[in-house]
């Protein structure tokens, strides 16, 4: 058997498998076992696997790789490996969430892009060290995640205010789900407002507005995607050498406006990449890692066609 769990922004999924066969699987909103961020407390790792649905952790036998959202660095990944050997002595390995894309895709390399609660960019460069760009987070950066598209819809409204112009869909359906009389009053609810899910919530109502005609929602989701393509970019001039991009995550595989905008802006900049869209599981990118572990490992190709079943969470984080 083998457990592979994925760590994301909202929720976190584990699959315990037997060849072919699921034996176990749950999902839970991450805050129910990570207290603080995930390094934090030393015990997250501790509650994670606790979790785990069939009483496998602590035997030898059962390798378990874990896809960590927060894991951007060697070092952060080795630290939540230390945290986890405590109770596994298993074959055991950690990754960024990211890194679970192209297993699945049966791609040995692979430039990830995620797009859901949060965003990043990740790969590993020729020595094997793991490569972002991105990741900043809800408040600071993170284009095209869900709480980001808010963010930068309120800022746009903001500015078309400034310029007098009239509110458009977009800051209609905000101002109303805030109760705001105008748009300065909506920046100020939004502001006192702030969290990561009321922020992300709200993300529908961008794509919404702009399926309504509305032109400043559609820059929003433009902008985001051009943000996005120039990521993928930027980590190749970091090092990372790959042609294939895979891209996941609630809101990108969701919404096809946005899944547009990124591939077209993509395209332009580098006709040559070439473009996976993942819409299963990425959980089960983890199990096809956790396969790999094994002395006599089942073909990749092979464990990621039998793992593709799996059905994908919902909702707009990964």
């Amino acid at each position: 058997m083998e457990v592979g769990i994925d760590v994301g922004g909202t929720d976190t999924r584990i699959v315990v498998a037997d060849g072919s066969a699921r034996v176990g699987d749950v999902c839970t909103p991450t805050t129910t076992w990570r207290h603080g961020t995930l390094f934090s407390d030393p015990d997250n790792a501790l509650r994670l696997l606790d979790l785990v649905p069939t009483p496998v952790i602590g035997r030898a036998d059962v390798p378990v790789v874990v896809g960590a959202h927060g894991c951007d660095t060697r070092a952060q990944c080795d630290l939540l490996e230390a945290w986890l050997r405590r109770r596994h002595p298993g074959a055991l390995r950690v990754v960024n969430d990211s890194e679970l894309f192209g297993p699945l895709c049966g791609l040995r390399n692979a430039i990830n892009v995620v797009c859901g609660t949060g965003s990043i960019v990740v790969g590993r460069d020729a020595a094997g060290e793991l490569v972002k760009v991105g990741g900043f987070g809800w408040i600071l950066g993170d284009p095209g995640a869900a709480p980001s598209l808010v963010r930068e819809a309120v800022i746009a409204i903001l500015a078309q205010d400034d310029l007098r112009e009239p509110p458009g869909i977009l800051a209609r359906l905000l101002m109303e789900h805030y109760g705001s009389a105008d748009p300065v009053q909506l920046g100020y609810d939004f502001t006192a407002d702030a969290g990561i899910t009321r922020w992300g919530a709200l993300a529908p109502l961008v794509f919404q507005a702009a399926d309504g005609g509305d032109p400043l929602a559609s820059r929003v989701i433009e902008a985001a995607g051009r943000q996005l393509a120039a990521d993928v970019l930027h980590l190749q001039a970091k090092g990372v050498a790959s042609e294939d991009v895979v891209v996941a995550g609630g809101v990108v595989t969701s919404q096809p406006r946005l899944e547009r905008a990124f591939t077209a802006a993509l395209a332009y900049l580098d006709s040559t990449l070439r473009v996976h869209v993942l819409r299963d599981a990425p959980v089960s990118g983890a199990v096809v890692l956790a396969q790999s572990l094994r002395p006599d490992p089942v073909r990749r190709g092979e464990r990621a066609d039998e793992l593709q079943s799996i059905t994908p969470n919902e909702g707009v984080g990964i």
